[in-house]
């Protein structure tokens, strides 16, 4: 069996949920089914490391061709023809194979099968968030690249009936197919052994970016009217502020209690995790929620928003609360208080986390490939 996988996600993002599949599941495949052959292909440079070498997995860079046409202004404009020309050639018609884009792309004239992998529709689902001519151009490669598919992959049943509910597919040719996170996630005997960071204790913990579909606002808002902010910071694992956060910080009067960590390694998370009084997951929406796995299984207690992707993955696990209502919230903030690190919420995450793996998405991620062989 032949793949082939643009690995275009590797060239936009330098890390992130997409990345993290690919580079999880790849090498998976390959030691579960010898006769699978992948071709990974990119183009251009880089943000991050591309999956561990495996003898099954072969890297294709597909030469910019374009960066070899000078003087520029005599080749723009057949400079983009010539470069489709050697893509077309690098990338083949397909005959037999099968082709699995990372972020939605579709090959010209590809005469094989296809797979797309959808993480979410937040872009269909936020319109008024992602309303830029690019955006519009992303949704609607974004429904080209599913509707075309053989086989579309949904990494949860939540996601699934957005698919079906924006595009109209029909049930049968989608496949749900759950994540996992990182073995690095786990229970550390000495919760601050080793970690780097200086950081005041007690402390909640936010992790992932802070687009406005990810709600943090409601979080900043909950916190500043929260009496136990002055015995109990907050940590924010992500980019750096914005002006209009560094704005918003100052106006609530939080700015000496939220603490901002950037470029975290998976073992120093592993670590904040096992130290955090709780890990809040505000979002008004997702499509899966790989950090709340990586929160159960180093035995984090959680306050989620109320949503059905989170319900769905962590069930009775977390505090729930309605996003809309950062009065919710700051009550939440005292039940975690109450009911500590050992309580049976806890207890329930970490069985409830051993039901998800990557070997097992590997798996059937392989049986959709089959199903359309």
């Amino acid at each position: 069996m032949q793949v082939v996988v643009d690995g275009i996600i590797y060239q936009l993002q330098a890390s992130g949920g997409v990345s993290r599949i690919f580079t999880e599941i790849l090498p998976r495949m390959c030691d579960q089914d010898d006769s699978l052959r992948i071709a990974l292909l990119t183009e251009g440079k880089l943000k991050q490391s591309l999956p561990n070498s495996h003898p099954n997995i072969l890297h294709q860079t597909i030469p910019q061709i374009e960066r070899y046409l000078r003087p520029r202004r005599m080749w723009r404009y057949v400079a983009p023809k010539v470069g489709g020309i050697v893509r077309k050639l690098c990338i083949g018609r397909g005959r037999g194979k099968i082709w699995h884009s990372t972020y939605y792309t579709i090959p010209e004239n590809w005469s094989g099968s296809s797979v797309a992998t959808v993480v979410d529709m937040t872009y269909e689902r936020f319109t008024n968030l992602f309303s830029k001519p690019r955006d519009e151009s992303f949704r609607a490669r974004k429904r080209r690249c599913v509707l075309e598919a053989d086989a579309v992959i949904c990494i949860s049943e939540a996601t699934c009936r957005d698919v079906q509910r924006f595009y109209g597919l029909d049930s049968s040719s989608i496949y749900v197919v759950p994540l996992a996170c990182s073995d690095v996630f786990r229970q550390l005997g000495q919760s601050g052994e080793g970690l780097k960071r200086p950081i005041r204790e007690p402390f909640l913990l936010y992790v992932g970016n802070r687009k406005n579909y990810k709600n943090v606002n409601t979080l900043f808002q909950a916190y500043s009217a929260w009496p136990g902010r002055k015995e109990i910071s907050l940590v924010i694992v992500g980019e750096i502020w914005s002006d209009d956060e560094e704005c918003q910080l100052a106006e609530l009067g939080i700015q000496a209690y939220v603490h901002l960590f950037t470029d975290v390694s998976d073992d120093e998370l592993c670590r904040l995790y096992n130290q955090a009084v709780a890990f809040v997951y505000p979002s008004f929406y997702e499509g899966f929620g790989i950090p709340l796995l990586e929160a159960m299984a180093c035995g984090c207690p959680i306050i989620s928003s109320r949503i059905p992707s989170t319900i769905e993955v962590a069930e009775d696990c977390p505090i729930y609360f309605d996003p809309d209502e950062p009065d919710e919230l700051r009550n939440a903030f005292d039940v975690v208080l109450s009911e500590g690190r050992n309580s049976e919420r806890v207890r329930t995450g970490f069985k409830r986390v051993n039901q998800y793996s990557w070997d097992k998405t590997a798996v059937q991620t392989l049986e959709v490939y089959r199903a359309i062989s």
